[in-house]
Formats: structure tokens, sequence, C-alpha cells
């Protein structure tokens, strides 16, 4: 089957669909390969596939369910219809994630170069009868796919990925359509279009359906005192029209296509909004944040008085710990470097010294000291610069992530109590880091050029001239590599491309105004945004693609797609860059990304180190069997782990580049 803009093949065996390939791309790329098949449905039988009428029909059973799945080439899309029957004679009951229907976009990662041509970033959007998929090339590419539901109303979305392949597979997608009654011999049908259609025209690719509706939020999450402002777009002036908020009546007005609402909401927390335009269902969420102080302070008292060791017997005394929010007790393990008390913990550390740099507090500052004594004792060699993998200053495992957090944190230090030692223990630490190859590394924790300038203001010239040396090393690696990226502990992820934005942003910014590098900055902006997700949801827009920190981090050690906090360093990325550029548009993505992370503090103190998107998460073995049973998603992980570093970076974006997350 083909049309103007793709070839699709239909797999005889399952009445699936084999592939589905541009034909403006010479790399070939299949944009629907996984372990199942697209198009087929979960746990029913295939029966056989035929012609009616000029369409492909396949034809599945379970029990009394019975199912046909028509497709259609059209001239600028595929049409599939999936018509579901009741057989029986009495009602049939579905509930939630009971039905699904595989579509397996290709969103996986290998290598950088394999990945920029032949994956895609699949923006999933469970919006009800407003739904859809936004898919593109993980490398600018001049067409996108789309996946628009024309009728019937999804749900949820599950995942089924395979262990053995750790972080990198984000698995197969099972789309839900929503629960479902089926009266005895009833019909009910599912339909959707996949299109084809220039790059950064997906808004006018959807309206092009008449029942679409295109949501936009000027800010997903507000403060209060703030209105959401929202605007809904049609493809033609609505007639009949309600909007609702958490239930109630929310003021609008109409003008022309477009729907305008402008509330203010009551109370803190989600706000879920459902739009009814001419008899279709519509939605999006928004998110209500206590003021950004309050959330800050609240949070590092719970710090203190909760997740710091204070029992001085013990070899933690001062670390900051994990907190099981369910248990209400710290955790710890020796054994599981992501729940020890280095590496992401510092985040803790970093968050209260930057606070400190802004306002005095004693019960904050004695904090803050009693975990440098920690660091001091059993994480930091202060004499080579090494940072330690776990306690008692245990080096046996290489971690070249770890330096750049402490050269941050004594950087920190420094500007809070204008100590020489702090630059002391920067340079042995740059000097170290750099010596176990990190020219070739890719690290979070540290731009380096802060640093740098730190210690040229203080007056050491030569050290920073030989400083700044190691670090235009490690930016023509990155010039060289390109956007080539090296694997790190995932192959190929948002945070290997952040470093690469953020290290050449901040040279240009602090140390060299070199013109090709802000040109090289550039191809790395482009990659990382492609990341970002569009839905109207807080927990979506403007925050990238992440689908295995909940594993690593998170009490309940499930992959699947989080909103995770090192959206973070997308923003602060984006706006080092746009220092250079000028892009206000860039620092306004920005903005929404830092703001949209605060659903993950709690009014308590307490936060969530992830939140898990899919409605259920299956692991397989590479033969597609199961390991364990679907365990449920859509929750808050109960660990209080490392999600701190986003209220870090909140405060050091408002600090350095005159960016207020308050405000318009």
């Amino acid at each position: 089957m083909e049309n103007s803009q793709f070839t699709v093949e239909i797999n005889p065996l399952n009445g699936g669909l084999a592939s589905l390939v541009l034909k403006n791309d010479a790399d070939r790329m299949n944009w629907i390969e996984g372990l199942e098949t697209w198009g087929t449905p979960v746990g029913m039988e295939f029966l056989g596939m035929g012609q009616m009428e000029g369409k492909n029909v396949s034809h599945y059973r379970r029990d009394v369910l019975q199912l046909s799945v028509e497709r259609s080439m059209e001239e600028n899309c595929l049409r599939e219809r999936f018509i579901f029957r009741n057989t029986a004679g009495y009602d049939l009951y579905f509930q939630r994630g009971q039905l699904g229907i595989f579509t397996t976009f290709n969103d996986n990662y290998t290598d950088a170069e394999t990945c920029e041509k032949k994956r895609c970033h699949a923006h999933i959007w469970c919006g009800g009868e407003n739904s859809n998929v936004h898919a593109l090339k993980m490398a600018p590419f001049p067409t996108e796919i789309a996946l628009i539901l024309t009728r019937g109303s999804l749900d949820s979305y599950s995942v089924r990925r395979i262990a053995q392949q750790q972080s990198n597979d984000r698995g197969d997608f099972i789309l839900h359509p929503d629960p479902a009654h089926f009266l005895p011999g009833e019909t009910k049908v599912l339909e959707w279009e996949l299109a084809a259609f220039p790059a950064e025209t997906f808004k006018a690719e959807l309206l092009k359906r008449p029942t679409s509706v295109y949501i936009s939020f000027e800010q997903e999450t507000i403060f209060p005192g703030e209105h959401f402002s929202i605007t809904a777009e049609m493809p033609a002036a609505p007639e009949k029209v309600s909007v609702l908020c958490n239930g109630s009546p929310v003021p609008f007005r109409t003008e022309n296509r477009r729907i305008f609402v402008d509330c203010k909401p009551v109370g803190n927390g989600e706000q879920k909004f459902e739009f009814s335009v001419n008899g279709h269902q519509c939605r999006a969420n928004g998110f209500v944040s206590e003021d950004l102080d309050t959330v800050i302070d609240r949070r590092i008292r719970f710090i203190i008085r909760n997740q710091q060791m204070t029992d001085p017997r013990s070899p933690l005394y001062g670390a900051f710990l994990i907190y099981d929010t369910e248990e209400k007790s710290q955790f710890f393990d020796y054994a599981v470097p992501d729940h020890n008390a280095c590496r992401e913990r510092f985040s803790m550390g970093l968050l209260i010294a930057r606070r400190l740099r802004r306002k005095h507090d004693a019960e904050m500052e004695k904090s803050l000291k009693l975990f440098e004594e920690f660091l001091l004792r059993e994480v930091f060699d202060s004499e080579t610069g090494e940072v330690c993998n776990n306690i008692g200053k245990n080096a046996k495992f290489k971690r070249l992530y770890n330096a750049p957090w402490l050269i941050t944190f004594w950087l920190e230090m420094y500007h809070l109590y204008k100590e020489d030692r702090y630059l002391v223990w920067i340079e042995r630490s740059m000097r170290d880091y750099y010596s176990k190859g990190g020219t070739k590394f890719y690290p979070n924790g540290s731009i380096f050029s802060d640093a740098v300038k730190a210690i040229r203001d203080a007056g050491k010239t030569e050290t920073a001239r030989e400083l700044a040396g190691l670090v235009r090393t490690h930016v023509e690696n990155i010039r060289a590599n390109g956007i080539l990226y090296p694997p790190h502990e995932v192959r190929f992820e948002q945070t290997i491309v952040t470093p690469a934005l953020s290290i050449l942003s901040a040279y240009y910014n602090l140390i060299e105004r070199d013109p090709a590098l802000l040109e090289e900055a550039k191809k790395h902006a482009a990659i990382l945004k492609r990341f970002n997700g569009d839905q109207p949801d807080h927990k979506w827009n403007s925050l990238p693609i992440r689908h295995w920190d909940g594993y690593w981090f998170g009490k309940r050690a499930l992959y699947g797609d989080t909103l995770h906090y090192w959206s973070c360093l997308s923003a602060y990325a984006s706006l080092l860059h746009a220092q250079g550029t000028g892009d206000n548009a860039l620092r306004m993505q920005a903005k929404k990304t830092l703001r949209n992370l605060l659903c993950l503090f709690f009014p308590d103190g307490t936060a969530s180190c992830a939140y898990l998107h899919p409605y259920s998460v299956t692991m397989l073995n590479p033969d597609g069997s199961e390991i364990a049973p679907a365990r449920r998603g859509e929750f808050f992980d109960p660990w209080a782990n490392d999600q701190d570093f986003a209220l870090y970076y909140i405060l050091r974006a408002e600090d350095e580049t005159d960016l207020s997350l308050k405000g318009n």
C-alpha cells in the first residue's frame, strides 16, 4: 500500500503493519518497527485477512468479542478503523487497560547516528476524543508523522519493553480505548489517521480534521494570584462550547476558530480542564503551585529535619539521604550506588548552598556545614581532588559524573563564604577529572567555565589560564564529535545532548566569544528540543522524554516514561544558549520546563523523584515472553531521592540568566 507520502507493508502472519517508510527518506527508516506488530490488538486471536471495497481488512477474536481492522490508503494519510463487536447475547464490560492496540513507533536508543537517522521521538497524548501521537526523527528532518484520532476516545497507554536493553528500549506502545460497555450485538469504532507532513506544521496538520482541537497553555503551571490562559483552536468556528475545570464551569470567550480561557483556579494542585466543542470532548491539565519561595524553603526545612543523618556514631553523619514517604523514614543502601549517600544526592547540598546565597538562615547554614564535614570525611579527597563513588572514600568504581557535581558544590561554597580553599579544591578536582578522560565525557554536573571565571576573578590568572585550556580541549572534542554523541550510561538521550549545549554556550559566554562556538551550539539546541513534549499537560509539555529513571532511582524500580527532574538541564542549557543568541522563545520554553517540574514537590515538604506516565509496564525477554505480569504506572514514586536538582537549577536560572520564574 502506498500514497504520495509513504509506503506501508502488511504482515500476513498477523494482519498488522510491518513497515511504514517515507518516500523522501534516503535512510529508509521504518517508523513502526517493534517487537510486536503495529495495529494488532492485545490478547486477540488473528483469524485472517482479505480485501473489501478497496480496503485491507484483518479479523480477530477474543471469546465473544470480534474485531475487524479496516485499512485504506488516502492521498496524504493511512486510515485505520478498528470495529469492535459484541457477538454475545449479554453485556460486555471492559475496564481501563483491558483493550489495547499496539502502536509500535520506532523509539529506542542505539548509537547516535542510527538514532538520528532511523529512530523517532513519539510524543503521546491520550486526551480522550482529542488524542494524538506526534512523531519526529531524533535529528532535524523535513517530514514528521502523526497519529490523529478521528473517532472514539483514548484513555491511556501502556508499554512492553525488553528488560535486557535496560535504559535503551522505550518499548512497544499500547493505546488503550476508554473503558467500554457493549450491549448485546453492539458495535463500537475507534479510528485514526497516520499522516506525514512538513516539519513544524503539526498544528496545521491536526486542524485539517473537522473534529480536532489544538489546545495550548501560556503556562501549564501557575502560581497563586496568576490566571490560566488557554487557547483552543479548531478548523471552524464552534457552535456549542463548554469548559470545566475540576468539574466546575469556567468563563471563556470565542473568537472565530478559537476559544480563549482566562480563569483563576480555586485551590492549588492539579487542575483538570474539560472542553466540549460541538459535542467533542477534549482534555488538558494544568497545575497550581504554591509560591516558589514557599516550595523551596519548606522543601529545605524537610531535608534538614528528615533527610540528614544526625547520629554522630554513623559514617553517614551529615549526609543527605533518600526519604521514603510511605515508611516516613530515611533509606540508604551501600551496595546500590543510586541509593547511596553520594552521587545524585549531592543535589540537596547544592540547593541549600544556593538558597543561602540569597538569604542567611542559621538552621540551613548549620546543616550545610555538617554536610561539608561529611564530604571531606567520607567522599572527597582534598589533596588530589578525587570524588569517590561511595562513603569510606571508596573509589573502586570510577564514575566521571561525580566530580563535576562537587566542582559545582565547591563553587557555590566559594561564592557563599569567599574562602580560597574552595578554589583550590575546584582546581584539583578539575585536573583530576580531566586526567581521567573527562575531555571525552559529557557530564551534567558542571559547565566548568564558571569555575574558571571565579578562579580568574580571584586573581589566580595562571591557574585560570591552564584550566581554561583544559576546558577548551573539552570544547574542541565536543565540536569534533558534532551531533554524533558518544554513548554514556544510556546510549543516546537528552542528558548527553545538554552537556554539549551547556559547555559550549558557557565557554562562549564566559571565556571566549568565538562565533564558531555559537554556531556549533545551535546544532545541539536543534537536537535537544526534539525530546520535548508538546501535549497540553503540565506533566508532559516542554519536558523531554526519559524512560529509565524510575527504575534506577525510585522505590518501585519501574521502567517507563517519566516526568523527571533532569528536564531542568534542558532548561538551563537552553538559557545559556539564549544568552548568546538572544532567542527569547527559547527562554520562554525553558521557563515552562522549570515551572512544570514543581508538581514533584508536595505541600508537606516531601517530594518524588519521578512520575511514571504509562498505565502499565510489562518487562519482556528478547523473544517477547513476559518476565512478570504488567505493573501499574500513573503514580509519583514514593522516594524523595535526587529531584532537588530541579529547585537548584530554578534558583540558578533566576540568578544567572535574568529569568524570573514568576510573571510573564
